[in-house]
């Protein structure tokens, strides 16, 4: 390890129980020709269990969480163990970046089941990081070479989509939208396209209550966006070569359609956070895990820490 090297990625293993340490040192091991350090938030205990871990240890700065009782952890299944100890993880990350004035935060896979169960109300990485640092909004925004999209409402039941859905709430996701874009990823004038909530509804058919609050945000936005557009043809493949991004309106909305075109290459970003954020775009795993740990795959965890590396500043 090169501690000169300007560049600092701090890395949690997510849920011990989890796919993350596993896919963690894998991503690790192929990128570790990297002129960066990699600060990586854990348990020995845990890590030990992996082989990719003893290729990688000499590679990496180990931050030792001590959970209490972590032997006791069942890798590939549920546990309040398995939640307090992704907190922890995260927690001791944060602290890092904090100390040290570092910019940058990859997280593996939490179990927001699992963290429930001593933390009532989780309801994610994205939630948790807004409050920690204060940020009057953050946007989800799933990221691949083939799609880009924005969730304008994030893990809400379908029924309370319609009533979370306001012009405040929209501008701000556009704005956001549309300065990552340009200043992180240098696309300059993007084309940032809106989804429908409601069936066949667009710029001027079947708009619904939801459809006129989109628009009028998109028409108040300066020419930053446009639509709404119906959302069974907007993720078409042609469609999609005219936006540089997509603003879904509701979670699976723009999930499907991302997992079926990025699943193993897909991160999850941040936007409006003073740091940069990434993850891989998938869960815990826990099936594969139990039953089939070869099965799994770090490709999205490596391009999770490629796209932190090139976005830190």
């Amino acid at each position: 390890m090169n501690k000169s090297w300007p560049k600092n990625i701090v890395i949690t293993l997510g849920d011990p129980s989890g796919c993350g340490p596993e896919i963690t040192f894998r991503a690790i091991k192929a990128l570790s020709g990297k002129k960066v350090n990699f600060w990586v938030v854990g348990d020995k205990y845990i890590a030990k269990q992996i082989p990719e871990y003893q290729k990688v240890k000499k590679r990496i700065f180990f931050l030792e969480a001590e959970t209490k009782n972590i032997d006791k952890i069942k890798r590939g299944s549920v546990s309040k163990l398995a939640g307090q100890a992704s907190l922890v993880y995260l927690k001791k990350a944060l602290n890092t970046i904090k100390e040290k004035k570092f910019n940058c935060l990859v997280t593996a896979p939490v179990s927001k089941e699992a963290i429930s169960l001593s933390k009532p109300g989780f309801s994610g990485h994205t939630e948790f990081l807004r409050d920690y640092f204060n940020a009057k909004r953050v946007v989800m925004m799933m990221a691949s070479a083939q799609i880009k999209t924005v969730l304008l409402t994030r893990h809400l039941d379908l029924k309370n989509v319609s009533v979370s859905i306001n012009k405040e709430a929209v501008l701000d996701t556009i704005k956001l939208t549309y300065s990552f874009l340009t200043k992180q990823l240098n696309i300059a004038n993007p084309v940032i396209g809106l989804a429908s909530v409601n069936p066949h509804a667009g710029i001027d058919t079947f708009m619904k209550k939801e459809e006129k609050i989109i628009k009028k945000a998109a028409e108040q936005s300066s020419g930053l966006a446009c639509g709404p557009y119906p959302a069974d043809s907007l993720f078409t493949k042609n469609n999609l070569k005219k936006f540089d991004c997509i603003i879904a309106s509701y979670h699976d909305q723009g999930m499907i359609p991302f997992k079926l075109l990025s699943f193993r290459s897909g991160v999850n970003l941040t936007l409006g956070l003073p740091i940069v954020r990434t993850s891989p775009d998938h869960g815990v795993a826990y099936e594969l895990v139990r039953n089939d740990p070869q099965a799994l795959f770090s490709s999205s965890m490596q391009a999770a820490i490629s796209q932190a590396i090139k976005l830190s500043p």
